[in-house]
């Protein structure tokens, strides 16, 4: 083929590949603009053919760096190099290689009205490892999600405590990294937590030295399912003992301190001496649960975790107070909770 015509041939579709491929990134989707930008460059691709096969000697050295310099020669691997880099760091969606993609992405949805959530996933995947049933937990956190604490656990059908699935690392050992201040510095200490998780611990039935139902130091059957507090959306991963397939129970507290409202106020209860005294303290705890059936746990399946309750403000018991009528922002702290469960290999 004659190199001006297929040079004139490859001019053209590139300056209708280029001018399809701005609309394409600064406007909606347009289904004739997709078509003509595809049909191109198909066209583009069967033109580079010929046009390879018709320079073939010169590509060769241009490629091969034959009579060039040894600077010269290196231009063709650090071109392939520099190309596989890029590629690579697009496919893995690195931060800075994605902006180009994400701010056309964000111009084209404002032009149709609509906006995009991406959502990271912190992964917590604990360390007991018994066969049984395998749990994953996800919650993608709401508006007035500011670090709370979580304790997740199993209940029969008659919703009798079996065992802890997942529990804060900072509620299974009672210290805190900001304990106590020393000179004007934080220091690690333990701090007895009773308004935390009420109603975990109250089910949970055991008594710690001072008569709390909190675990003082890292008790041996929460040992291994104590984790890190998340800090934003995440996923829990736990293995349960239980084997059988029976009615089950799955239950989530979660806690936030300080996220008073007009009814939860600071100086609601003055003579409680953990909620206007020493807990760290706001709306009560909230208990999401949850039932499953031997039919859910045949196959992995998913279940959305209801609200059903809160926990007592200041921990004094481990009544299931069930009217949320004065619950406020406490119920943004989650958005979802999705349970999915399957047996363990």
């Amino acid at each position: 083929m004659d190199r001006r015509l297929l040079g004139n041939i490859l001019i053209v579709k590139l300056l209708v590949l280029f001018g399809s491929g701005l609309l394409m990134y600064f406007k909606p989707f347009n289904k004739v603009v997709a078509s003509v930008h595809t049909a191109f460059g198909l066209l583009f691709i069967l033109a580079m053919v010929f046009h390879i096969i018709n320079n073939k000697k010169p590509l060769y050295n241009y490629l091969s760096g034959k009579r060039k310099s040894s600077l010269q020669k290196l231009q063709s691997p650090l071109i392939a190099g520099i190309t596989m880099v890029v590629v690579t760091a697009l496919c893995l969606n690195l931060p800075i290689f994605n902006e180009v993609y994400n701010f056309g992405n964000e111009l084209r949805n404002k032009q149709l009205g609509k906006s995009e959530n991406q959502f990271d996933y912190q992964i917590i995947t604990l360390n007991n490892e018994q066969k049984g049933l395998h749990f994953e937990i996800e919650l993608k956190k709401g508006n007035a999600f500011q670090y709370p604490l979580f304790a997740i656990w199993l209940e029969d059908s008659l919703g009798n405590y079996l065992e802890t699935l997942y529990i804060s690392r900072v509620i299974a050992s009672s210290s805190y990294d900001y304990g106590t201040k020393v000179d004007g510095a934080w220091k690690s200490a333990v701090k007895r937590r009773p308004e935390a998780l009420p109603y975990w611990s109250h089910k949970r039935g055991i008594q710690a030295a001072d008569g709390l139902y909190v675990p003082l130091n890292n008790s041996q059957d929460i040992d291994a399912v104590s984790g890190a507090t998340p800090t934003g959306n995440f996923i829990i991963k736990s293995n349960s003992k239980l084997n059988k397939l029976n009615n089950y129970k799955v239950m989530l507290e979660v806690n936030q301190s300080y996220d008073w409202n007009t009814y939860y106020s600071e100086d609601r209860f003055p003579d409680d001496e953990i909620y206007s005294g020493t807990g760290q303290v706001g709306q009560p705890s909230l208990i999401y649960a949850t039932s499953i059936s031997p039919k859910v746990l045949e196959n992995k399946s998913y279940s959305f975790m209801n609200l059903v309750g809160h926990g007592h403000h200041s921990g004094k018991n481990g009544t299931l107070f069930t009217d949320l009528s004065k619950i406020t922002t406490a119920k943004e702290i989650a958005d979802r909770i999705i349970l999915s469960i399957n047996q363990t290999p």
